[in-house]
This record gives C-alpha cells, structure tokens and sequence, in this order.
C-alpha cells in the first residue's frame, strides 16, 4: 500500500467510523518547508477540530504495524482532542484580546520561502523574525496559532507593530535563560566534538519552556551581560528553532570545525521542521554585535533589535 492509498484508506475508515462528520485530509506547510498531511474530523455543531497528522503513522505501518492497529490509535487520539463545545471565533477577530498574547520566534529564511510569502516578517541575519499567539480555551486547552498576514490585514495593523508587542509579550511570558551544559544531556554528536573538560564552557541559551527559545538571540542585554561575564567574545551555534549553544571564542575549537559539527547535527539529530540555521554565529562585546562567521574572515553583522 502506497502513501495516498494508505491516506485513502484511513479517510475512508474514518467516515465509516463517524458517517455524520465532514472527514478531509489536508496539507499543511510547516517550518522549514517541511510539508505534512492532516486529518480532519469535523462533527456537526462543531467549529473546530483538532488536526492528526498521518505522516508518521505511514511511517509505522512501513515498519510492520498493523493499518487497523494505527487507525485504533488515530481514532483514540480524535476522541481525546476533540472539541464538542463551540469555539469562541470572534476571539480571532479582536485584536485587543490577542495583543498581549503575541510572541516572536526565529527560523531560517532561506528555507522558508513560500512559508515567508504569507507571513508578516522581519530580517534578522540569515532568519526571520516571525510571529505567533497563544490560546488558553476550555475548548482547545493551550495551543499556539501562527500569524498570517490575513490576520494583519483583519486587524488593520503593520509588522511593526506585531515586534513592539512581542519585545515585551515574549520575555514577559516565556523568560530567557542561560545554563552551562554540563547541567544538561549532550547528542551523541556533541560528546564527540567536545571533550568532558570541554563542556563546563559551553552554555545552552534558552526560554523556560525550552519552545521557540532561539529567540533569545533578540536581547542585547542578555547577550552583551553573559559577554561581561565571560569577558570574551563567544560563538552562537543554533542547536535548533529551540534552543542556541554559546561558547567562548578562547576556549573553542575553529570556526570550521564548529560549522562542520553544525552542519552534521542539523542533518543527523534535529528534526528537520526544528533546524534553525546551517551558519554560526559570533557575538562581539566590544562593538556589542552579532554577526554571521564567514570562513573568509569577515561576518556580517546585526544589532539584536529586541533590547
């Protein structure tokens, strides 16, 4: 069985299951222009529904499990997310009761470009300063829902004012911190790269949640304080959309080793909607900058615009 057979199979099992619903399966663009197929089971009396993706099911049933067993556990998973209530829709279209609740995160804009066509963005070096807002509903719990510029254009509002909000919603509502690795679990690929001696000089940069926490490259306080502190420049090495490494320039290996190790995690050990950037980074403290590492001995640079 074939992939679309296999989604043609699980949308028919699922109408059977639910004859009265509206069953749809659709594609969804994610980060990294990772592309997924959702599930849909919209009941009647229902506004919303939670989205099942069958990606990953396909890839089970390639490794021997049973399709009636993955459509038990796709129609379990349903039955737990559903939302028979009605959701509040009109809380989309009031911009005051979302405003406090905008967030910014990064992603790489090299590999987003159809993502970045129909999203409200600012440049960052090589990313994208992009924008998303949490939901606390009865209905649907906690969730998190990406701004489109169909959002803007309803609210009649400009990007601008989108990172005004998100300077002060993001930090105010997920913090930002700054842990020596040692504290932490390392990839196979890091223990490799680094001796254990090597590790009380690494530092994971990150938010409380550890989701979207790279972001915490937009505050120059935090970067230029951890400069004072180690009274040295440092290399950022974007881990993922989740979380960077910093390192000081003293105690690090070369430039090129460390993009090679980069380069090696982001294919190896991230998921690829959570690669951030295949480049790293070089923060500065006198001139009070971050900058790109080009191995020809130059980098671009960037103020951190979040303060």
């Amino acid at each position: 069985m074939n992939y679309s057979e296999f989604l043609s199979k699980i949308r028919r099992r699922m109408e059977t299951r639910y004859p009265e619903a509206a069953v749809s399966i659709r594609p969804v663009l994610k980060n990294n222009d990772t592309r997924l197929d959702g599930l849909l089971i919209l009941q009647p009396g229902e506004n919303i529904a939670p989205t099942i993706y069958l990606n990953s099911y396909y890839a089970r049933y390639q490794e021997g499990a049973s399709p009636e067993v993955l459509i038990d556990e796709i129609g379990a998973l349903y039955e737990k997310h559903r939302s028979p209530s009605l959701f509040d829709l009109s809380l989309l279209r009031d911009f005051d009761r979302i405003r406090d609740r905008i967030s910014f995160r990064l992603i790489s804009r090299s590999s987003n470009p159809e993502l970045l066509s129909d999203i409200p963005f600012l440049p960052f070096l090589d990313l994208a300063i992009v924008f998303f807002f949490t939901l606390e509903d009865e209905v649907i719990g906690s969730s998190t829902v990406l701004i489109h510029n169909s959002h803007v254009n309803l609210w009649g509002i400009t990007k601008e004012t989108l990172f005004s909000l998100a300077r002060t919603n993001t930090r105010s509502l997920s913090g930002c911190e700054i842990i020596p690795m040692e504290n932490l679990l390392f990839t196979e690929n890091e223990k490799e790269a680094f001796s254990s001696s090597d590790t009380a000089k690494i530092f994971i940069l990150s938010n409380r949640p550890r989701i979207f926490g790279a972001a915490c490259l937009l505050y120059e306080d935090v970067l230029s304080s951890f400069a004072d502190t180690l009274r040295d420049d440092f290399y950022v090495l974007p881990s993922s959309i989740h979380e960077v490494l910093l390192l000081p320039v003293k105690t690090s290996p070369s430039p090129r080793s460390l993009l090679d190790m980069v380069r090696e995690i982001n294919q190896n050990d991230v998921a690829p909607e959570d690669v951030l950037s295949n480049h790293i980074y070089l923060y500065r403290s006198a001139e009070r900058r971050l900058g790109i590492v080009l191995l020809t001995g130059y980098y671009e640079t960037k103020h951190c615009p979040a303060g």
